[in-house]
């Protein structure tokens, strides 16, 4: 079993932190927003966007590299 470090990390402040835009279109943007929902409601916990997105980025650069690996590996199939 994969153990992440999911201590709650503050997000950056306004002042110096680097923006990252994400686009979806409509439909995916609703799918997103239905499992954050759901999410919640499996937790209790309410992340915005940002959080899960920062959360997932870090989770994909942990030492066991699964999900790096999974990426890499729909890199190829897209290149293919």
């Amino acid at each position: 079993m994969t153990m992440y470090d999911t201590a709650p990390r503050p997000a950056p402040k306004a002042e110096g932190a680097i923006p990252t835009t994400v686009r979806s279109d409509p439909s995916e943007s609703h799918e997103i927003d239905q499992w954050l929902l759901d999410l919640r409601v499996q937790t209790g916990v309410r992340w915005d966007k940002s959080e899960v997105i920062r959360e997932l980025l870090r989770m994909a650069r942990a030492s066991d590299g699964i999900l790096r690996d999974a990426l890499t590996a729909r890199a190829k199939r897209a290149g293919a």
